[in-house]
């Protein structure tokens, strides 16, 4: 089954009927540091996609591969009654210099108004991005910081890639309950294990299921892929101060 909503669209495992999610749950599989994915793996355990969104302003390769394909699609896999993830699967790469990526707002609003409209037909009242920030100084702390457009604010500024601060403030202006939760990081580490784990307790004290199973089998599948993606560093101009991806 499949609804439409502008530029993207909703493709439904079993129909729509039960997708009443309140709280929507958002995360970009390639952030590196790797801890939004660890997470939103975990909080998902074995729990089957519900939901595939595509559009035309997602960021797909042109080629791909049978019969194990590549899926193109951004996911939702609900949680609980009340609680969906969302997973980013693929974001355009940019320039991380100021004022270098003009198109991005452009191909990024449409896209995630209309997933937000999807969300909002079906009740999604609230919208939370997990996202990480890395710290500026090597005897920094990891810190869990949540920022909610209202009452609640962060210690310091967050200084946020998109789309982790497009779809909370485009939320926030549609009348949901917007927020932001950053996890500061040593990117040194790779994947910096004490800032992962006031994720996990953050979310385990919020009453979710954490499948620690899936969590290592995660961690275990980035610790793979270490040397590779440290050589390549994410660059994808070989210059450490060009295009970097997610």
């Amino acid at each position: 089954m499949i609804e439409q909503y502008g530029s993207a669209d909703f493709y439904f495992k079993d129909g729509s009927e039960s997708f009443r999610p309140k709280k929507v749950i958002v995360y970009v599989e390639g952030e590196y540091g790797f801890i939004p994915l660890i997470v939103g793996k975990s909080l998902q355990g074995e729990k089957k996609v519900s939901v595939e969104i595509v559009s035309q302003h997602q960021s797909v390769d042109a080629f791909n591969q049978f019969p194990s394909m590549l899926n193109p699609s951004w996911t939702m896999t609900q949680i609980d009654k009340n609680t969906v993830m969302l997973c980013i699967t693929n974001w355009p790469t940019f320039n991380i210099d100021l004022n270098s990526n003009p198109e991005m707002w452009g191909v990024s609003y449409p896209m995630l108004r209309d997933i937000l409209f999807g969300l909002k037909a079906h009740g999604c009242e609230s919208v939370a991005f997990l996202t990480s920030m890395n710290n500026q100084e090597p005897e920094e702390k990891p810190e869990l910081m949540v920022y909610d457009f209202m009452a609640v604010l962060p210690p310091k500024d967050l200084i946020l890639a998109p789309p982790a601060w497009i779809m909370p403030f485009i939320a926030n202006r549609m009348g949901f309950a917007s927020s932001v939760i950053c996890i500061t990081q040593d990117e040194g580490q790779f994947i910096d294990t004490q800032a992962l784990k006031l994720v996990k307790e953050f979310f385990i004290a919020m009453g979710y299921n954490y499948d620690h199973e899936k969590a290592k089998n995660t961690i275990q599948t980035v610790r793979n892929m270490e040397a590779e993606l440290n050589n390549s560093r994410w660059s994808l101009s070989g210059d450490e101060s060009e295009e970097w991806g997610v």
